[in-house]
């Protein structure tokens, strides 16, 4: 795979993370839902190459996008808030707070949020000031996910690979030691207790993600190295 094209792969990855990550982060608001329609169309072409459940989810998921108008704007925005807060603000304690600690450790603020404090610092990275949760929340570790994507195309368009292995090595490695380890069990909780199509499909599109992109990342680095 010719440099241009391994940069289009890395920068489709990097738009799917930077997609969850908002997702996670807060409730959606107007103007996020009003474009969804358009940004899920590609999702149904993905859905065809899923198992048979997770096909479901992502089509009920592209069908409550394509269902959403000016007409029942307001109305959308207010059910998808009453599932965000009940599925991670912890209202009824199912599904536990979204992060690493809690869901590894237990508690909030562990050993695991203080190893990925770690990681992030090492490539220079801090959580913004501005959103409160822990570092090991979800959507943080989706946004250093999109950080290396990001940096890892950028070495490439300087025709540097062995930064850009450096960054998808980072990657590949914190799927497997961080997000690979304890997502599945949040994506079975938000699965069971959503009770919109939005949330149980948008789960299920991590999980698939996830799943995706540890092989995604082997095949790019033997790429990069041969």
């Amino acid at each position: 795979m010719q440099n241009k094209e391994l940069i289009k792969t890395i920068q489709k990855r990097q738009t799917i993370y930077a997609f969850l990550k908002r997702i996670y982060e807060k409730e959606l608001p107007k103007e996020f839902l009003a474009e969804m329609p358009g940004k899920l169309k590609p999702l149904n072409g993905l859905a065809d190459a899923l198992p048979a459940k997770s096909k479901q989810a992502v089509k009920e998921l592209v069908q409550f996008a394509d269902s959403i108008s000016s007409k029942n704007l307001d109305d959308t925005v207010l059910k998808l808030a009453a599932d965000y807060a009940r599925l991670f603000l912890s209202i009824h304690k199912v599904p536990p707070h979204p992060s690493e600690s809690v869901y590894r450790e237990g508690a909030m603020m562990q050993f695991y949020r203080d190893e990925v404090l770690k990681t992030y610092w090492s490539f220079g990275v801090d959580k913004v000031k501005e959103f409160t949760e822990p570092e090991d929340h979800i959507a943080v570790e989706l946004g250093f996910m999109m950080f290396l994507c990001d940096k890892a195309a950028g070495a490439l368009k300087k025709g540097d690979s062995k930064d850009a292995e450096k960054y998808i090595q980072a990657q590949k490695d914190f799927l497997e030691n961080h997000l690979a380890k304890w997502v599945p069990k949040l994506v079975k909780d938000v699965v069971e207790n959503a009770r919109t199509p939005f949330y149980k499909g948008v789960a299920v599109l991590t999980q698939e993600c996830i799943d995706m992109d540890v092989p995604a990342t082997a095949d790019i680095l033997k790429q990069l190295k041969s």
